[in-house]
């Protein structure tokens, strides 16, 4: 910001040669001028030295204009508040409202609560990243800052579409359920009365089928034509049998795999996403991956592995789409097919709360459907 007071002639007054002065305000390159509540000869004003000849009123008058320029800029920065020009203006006139605060300077607020939160423990770095993500789509969509109070409902729509234009429906949902967190939080603070968003979301349904048994024999037994794609294949397997997610996997080291007093191995990891430790038998299939790259998996980005995964399910012949997430619900419904009881399962996976385990993992294959109601078939007769 820069300030300078002006005494500009074409203003003096022809009745009794005086002239307004004014304040001069440049921010980000855009200027106003703000008239002030004095009147000087224009003659006697040096603009070099930003002072009236022989009036110490005057000039003690400038020097308290300018320290309020320089705190009010201070305190709106402070408050994250929107500054610009314009707003610059409208506070020196009529001052900060209490609770006034910018969109952007709620991120900025509420993120440094979530900081505080994450390094205490509160919150995982999986919930911060998100946080974070929200905002930068947020920004995206919006292009400028603007003061909270003046959010509206159509900018809430504005910012949904604008994620939907970059992701599915459900994560879109997913993200701007974080943003309404943050005005929540907004509303408590006192900055806002009422959320901007007022609309509902409605959850596409997503038909998640897990790979079966013979389809994971196929992955793993097919002969692939480079390095790259077996590593992934690796990869994949490993998560089919350990029902690790992706970012686990990728950040285990062989500190992770404990052995026990019988001699078995197991993977005892926290999940990156909830903290929740999972307990994981190496299984032959799991052994032989580690042993193979000397218990130290090959990395790459999530979304390069994905995209070997699609290269795979063509060459396999696979008609379910391959991706990272689909190995770890085929560990769990192929546990429960094959027997485990739901609480196991629900070690192995790091749930927080076996409802989880319920809700999205147990799912019976038609072959294990026809399996337990010939059992019982002759109890029915």
């Amino acid at each position: 910001m820069t300030i300078n007071f002006v005494c500009r002639k074409g203003k003096t007054s022809v009745r009794d040669g005086l002239t307004p002065l004014e304040l001069y305000v440049i921010i980000d390159g855009k200027r106003r001028f703000v008239s002030l509540n004095r009147r000087i000869d224009p003659k006697s004003f040096n603009s070099k030295k930003q002072m009236v000849k022989g009036n110490d009123q005057i000039n003690e008058y400038i020097e308290a204009v300018r320290m309020k320029c320089y705190a009010l800029e201070t305190e709106m920065l402070k408050r994250g508040l929107l500054f610009t020009v314009d707003t610059f203006v409208y506070a020196f006139k009529y001052g900060i409202k209490k609770n006034s605060i910018s969109v952007y300077g709620l991120f900025n607020e509420f993120m440094v609560k979530q900081e505080e939160k994450r390094k205490v423990g509160l919150i995982t770095q999986a919930i911060y990243v998100k946080y974070r993500c929200t905002i930068r789509y947020c920004k995206e969509a919006m292009q400028t800052d603007k003061m909270l109070g003046d959010l509206s409902t159509s900018d809430m729509e504005n910012i949904y579409t604008y994620m939907l234009g970059r992701m599915s429906n459900n994560s879109a949902i997913c993200y701007m359920r974080k943003l309404k967190t943050m005005l929540i939080y907004a509303i408590r603070e006192g900055y806002i009365s009422t959320n901007p968003i007022t609309f509902k979301f409605h959850h596409t349904k997503v038909k998640k089928e897990p790979l079966t048994l013979e389809e994971v024999r196929t992955i793993r037994t097919k002969v692939l034509g480079s390095r790259s794609m077996e590593n992934v294949r690796d990869l994949f397997i490993f998560q089919c049998y350990t029902g690790m997610a992706y970012r686990d996997m990728a950040s285990m080291t062989q500190n992770d795999i404990k052995v026990d007093e019988n001699g078995k191995e197991w993977i005892v990891k926290e999940r990156i996403k909830t903290g929740v430790p999972a307990f994981i038998p190496v299984l032959p299939p799991v052994k032989e991956i580690l042993v193979k790259h000397q218990y130290l998996l090959p990395t790459l980005s999530n979304q390069k592995y994905n995209s070997y995964l699609k290269e795979i399910q063509e060459v396999c012949g696979i008609t379910k789409t391959l991706h990272s997430h689909l190995a770890r619900h085929t560990c769990g419904t192929l546990l429960l097919n094959a027997g485990c009881d739901i609480m196991t399962v629900s070690k192995v996976l790091g749930h927080s709360s076996i409802k989880i385990t319920e809700a999205v993992y147990a799912k019976l294959l038609p072959s294990t459907i026809m399996q337990r109601v010939e059992d019982v078939a002759d109890k029915l007769m």
